[in-house]
């Protein structure tokens, strides 16, 4: 290779060097401020949280639903309209519907499924059966006992699992499932689609997998409550007396008696829901950045929106006066 060759090679290396550096400064530069995301060069602005906006926007509403791709549906009155983020109302979103989603249907004293045109896809041959969670639903046979098919119709995992009294079997998330191994004391154990035990344990209280962890407590006397992992490993310990609920949106609310805290993925604390003001003894689930609250004492029946500090909708025209 020739002098000059060499050159002009060394020179190509090192622009494509400078262009790479230039590109990754920029990137970081963009995701360090907080407030853009770059994709393939093109950066996308997006907007924080207007719970001021949204406050005036509900005011008097008498039912909300979670946030979703940034918009809401709120009922007030007469009026029925969708908000987003910013408390801007905005055009009722295009909902698509999958024609191949399986339904329970019920026919004949037996239960099936049928897809979005009503065509019987599982023939209704089932004492009893439960939506479709995970490609996978629980179906009950003539002795009460539950299994698991999928949505080809195969039972997958034989009816061999009871059901506590006051509710039906778990529903499979994240590709794992709670079930009773233990009738007598009621002992969960967690099986993966093939109906294989996932990992050693039983547990007393069992919840659904949902951002990798779930719910529950150890039995025995030295039982302890708190989040384990897929892999079956404590992550999260809560004090004896406290439940955990299902984690979403990077939170989850643990609760004993009257008290109710949010806590993130760490265990630790973000803050404490004032029982004073709303109603905490139902799940408290966020959805991008959100979660709908229902007030009570002075604030009865009053629908809001609390974020991930704290603040409630609701309770902001009071917040503000006393600034």
């Amino acid at each position: 290779m020739t002098d000059m060759k060499k050159l002009m090679l060394l020179a190509v290396c090192a622009m494509a060097i400078m262009m790479s550096c230039n590109k990754k400064g920029q990137t970081a530069g963009a995701a360090a401020a907080g407030d853009s995301t770059v994709t393939d060069s093109v950066v996308v602005e997006k907007k924080a949280i207007d719970l001021e906006g949204i406050a005036k926007a509900i005011e008097g509403a008498t039912y909300l639903t979670k946030f979703e791709n940034g918009v809401a549906f709120v009922n007030r009155g007469e009026e029925k309209y969708y908000i987003d983020l910013q408390g801007n109302r905005v055009e009722q979103p295009h909902e698509e519907t999958d024609p191949n989603e399986l339904e329970v249907s019920f026919e004949n004293d037996k239960y099936g499924y049928v897809d979005g045109t009503g065509k019987v896809v599982i023939p209704h041959q089932y004492s009893f059966a439960c939506s479709f969670s995970d490609g996978m639903a629980a179906v009950y046979d003539d002795k009460g006992y539950a299994g698991y098919i999928n949505t080809k119709g195969e039972l997958v995992i034989p009816c061999q699992y009871e059901s506590p009294a006051e509710r039906n079997v778990n529903d499979f998330q994240e590709g794992l499932c709670a079930v009773m191994v233990d009738g007598e004391h009621e002992w969960f154990s967690y099986i993966d689609k093939t109906g294989k035990q996932a990992f050693p344990g039983v547990f007393s209280r069992d919840g659904d997998f949902s951002e990798g962890l779930a719910a529950v407590a150890t039995p025995g006397a030295d039982y302890k409550y708190g989040y384990i992992d897929h892999s079956g490993k404590m992550v999260i310990t809560l004090p004896q007396g406290w439940w955990g609920r299902k984690f979403g949106d990077g939170v989850a609310q643990i609760s004993q008696m009257d008290s109710c805290f949010i806590i993130d993925k760490t265990g630790s604390r973000l803050f404490q829901i004032d029982n004073e003001v709303m109603y905490s003894g139902n799940d408290i689930e966020y959805s991008e950045g959100l979660a709908i609250v229902f007030g009570k004492g002075k604030y009865e029946k009053k629908w809001g929106y609390m974020d991930k500090t704290g603040r409630i909708t609701f309770c902001l025209a009071e917040e503000n006066a006393e600034r």
